[in-house]
């Protein structure tokens, strides 16, 4: 088996743990075949040959980022950047955006999500238990890239940073959450071993007039922080 392969295995395995789904739902969820999970997990004398295309489905559906070592040639290594920390935000509940100016923000270096090269990248601290059943707990940094800069596809099973804007644009709320995607609408749930956070939002949440609800950030990694 070669060095690629075995990389691409660890990875799947640490997907399917991270996603807290069957290798089936998780492929459903990513949109990609089961036996594209299943076969190389469970079969060892199967000839994996991944294809990057697919793992990159994979690696949003779960939210667990592609390692280096996938990526073919002389680019293998992952491309570091430093990045602001922007603010908090509370994972599950809504938490108000302090609009007032500050000092220059704290920046740190990451490993850039090579997916979107051109779209905005940033760091929030998460504050709050709301989404702990995705593994999202508080003091982790959430690593956001903008949403529409990515140009990427609203599906279920993202984590997202939603932003609810009221008042006329006067006051502004962030959280995140993830979606699911209804034949009726747009959801929005916290996931939490905390029975306080059940109710869901919808995207479309509001009068069309006083209250808005966007998707402004997708998550691509969070970084966990160790005092």
């Amino acid at each position: 088996m070669s060095d690629v392969a075995e990389i691409a295995r660890r990875f799947l395995a640490q997907a399917v743990k991270a996603s807290g789904l069957a290798p089936y739902a998780l492929a459903k969820r990513a949109g990609v075949a089961p036996t594209t999970i299943t076969r190389p997990l469970n079969d060892e004398s199967f000839k994996f040959t991944p294809k990057l295309a697919t793992l990159l489905k994979i690696s949003e559906a779960s939210g667990v980022p592609l390692p280096a070592g996938v990526f073919d040639g002389p680019a293998t290594a992952p491309s570091v950047g430093d990045l602001p920390v922007i603010g908090p935000v509370q994972a599950g509940a809504w938490l108000e955006v302090d609009e007032t100016p500050q000092d220059e923000p704290v920046m740190l270096a990451v490993a850039l999500d090579r997916r979107y090269p051109h779209a905005r990248q940033w760091l929030r601290e998460v504050k709050g238990d709301s989404m702990d059943a995705r593994g999202i707990t508080p003091g982790d940094l959430a690593h956001l890239v903008d949403f529409t800069g990515a140009g990427a596809e609203l599906r279920s099973g993202q984590v997202v940073e939603v932003t609810r804007t009221r008042a006329g644009g006067a006051l502004r709320e962030i959280t995140l959450k993830e979606v699911e995607i209804t034949p009726g609408a747009i959801l929005l749930w916290p996931r939490s071993t905390n029975p306080r956070w059940t109710e869901p939002v919808q995207l479309d949440d509001g009068d069309g007039t006083d209250v808005e609800v966007q998707v402004t950030g997708l998550l691509v990694q969070t970084i966990k922080r160790f005092s």
